[in-house]
């Protein structure tokens, strides 16, 4: 079946007064942040039913769940596996990274024995599942991804850094990644009063020197977090700026932030995240070493690869997803029997989509819920859309 989706919007501080405004034709004038859709308890979406009140999606897919989803995605998954999102970052969002699958079993068992509330402050796991994700670039798209080599942080550090905390930030030799990876970052995460406020004030004003797009950030993120210890990280993280139609993926244990853009972004369906600057919620720098990848990061910009049913695919190696691109120039597209469980969500201009006699016509910011099917569907208009599935075999 083909159903209509109604979704939550999350309005959090970071938020775009325009992105998602925008798109959805609303006139408020406050941030809004995300468009969630899928089965997360903070963000349900719902279907629409024929002649009935609506009803959240999950209560739809446990009717019969082997129907909905599919028996092989039932029995790998138990659920629907992935939460889809637009994302509208008006300003930075913290430095995060999320835990792996085992991680989270360990850290959300823990948590639980010692008698931490799931909305408690210091709770780092909500879940006991991973968090990888993908985001996808709706114009240019401001992000921080996974640490620069050793040398390219030497590179930055040493024009600025005072010498008397040099070696409190570097002191293992830049021959082991690994090793020096972990002690700059902990030794910068601790790093105390004074010596703190004289390395950024040292940053400062050497960054306001230059013509650099990590300097650029440095600035704009003290203007946002003042004396943030986090406002150095364009400066040992990779910063970029996608291209509309580029994607990152995000695997377990990457640092990484979102700096301002709007996106479609895909994960799987987990709450689990740990800081490591530029916010005031809880940050645990300890348990954010156990997660971390010491490691400098290649940046990969994906871009979709083009598919026998004319989509373009996303790869990634995530098992729980995959973000699939849809531009229709007004002739149809088909969807063969057997798709997998996805979610539909159009961006720009208008699609309709047939299966049998039943239709649905969405424009953009509306989505539809395809449970599987062995019918085929067909794809009708003149717009560009994202579809999030379960990876084809």
């Amino acid at each position: 079946m083909i159903m209509k989706m109604i979704n939550r919007l999350q309005d959090y501080p970071w938020g775009s007064k325009h992105f998602l405004q925008d798109l959805l034709g609303l006139e408020k004038t406050g941030p809004l942040a995300e468009l969630w859709m899928g089965i997360h308890p903070r963000g349900m979406s719902q279907v629409e039913l024929k002649g009935r009140a609506p009803l959240d999606l999950k209560d739809y897919i446990g009717n019969d769940p082997d129907a909905v989803l599919g028996s092989s995605v039932h029995q790998n998954f138990g659920n629907l596996p992935y939460l889809l999102k637009l994302l509208a970052a008006g300003e930075p969002l913290s430095i995060q990274a999320h835990p792996s699958k085992g991680q989270a079993e360990a850290g959300f068992a823990y948590e639980n024995e010692q008698g931490i509330p799931l909305d408690g402050f210091n709770r780092n796991y909500k879940d006991d599942n991973h968090k990888p994700e993908i985001i996808c670039a709706l114009g240019d798209y401001w992000a921080m991804k996974g640490f620069r080599s050793p040398l390219q942080i030497l590179s930055y550090f040493s024009s600025w850094c005072p010498e008397s905390l040099q070696p409190l930030l570097f002191s293992e030799s830049a021959e082991d990644e690994s090793l020096f990876l972990k002690s700059f970052f902990i030794s910068l995460m601790n790093l105390k009063e004074p010596q703190l406020s004289e390395l950024l004030t040292a940053a400062l004003s050497w960054c306001a020197l230059q013509e650099d797009d990590a300097c650029h950030w440095v600035l704009k993120l003290q203007d946002k977090y003042p004396g943030d210890r986090g406002i150095l990280a364009p400066l040992y993280l990779n910063t970029l700026c996608l291209k509309e139609g580029e994607a990152l993926y995000l695997p377990a244990g990457e640092l990484h932030a979102y700096l301002e853009g709007f996106g479609v972004e895909l994960m799987a369906n987990s709450d689990n995240v740990l800081r490591g600057g530029l916010t005031q919620k809880y940050m645990d720098i300890g348990e954010l070493e156990k997660i971390l990848r010491f490691e400098s990061a290649d940046i990969t910009r994906i871009v979709p690869e083009r598919s026998a049913d004319g989509t373009g695919v996303y790869k990634t190696d995530s098992r729980e997803f995959e973000l699939v691109a849809l531009d229709c120039d007004g002739s149809s597209l088909s969807l063969e029997a057997g798709y997998p469980v996805s979610i539909l969500i159009v961006v720009q201009g208008g699609l309709t989509l047939r299966e049998a006699v039943e239709s649905v016509s969405l424009s953009p910011g509306e989505s539809c819920f395809l449970s599987y099917s062995d019918s085929p569907r067909i794809i009708e208009g003149s717009g560009k859309a994202f579809i999030a599935r379960i990876p084809l075999p």
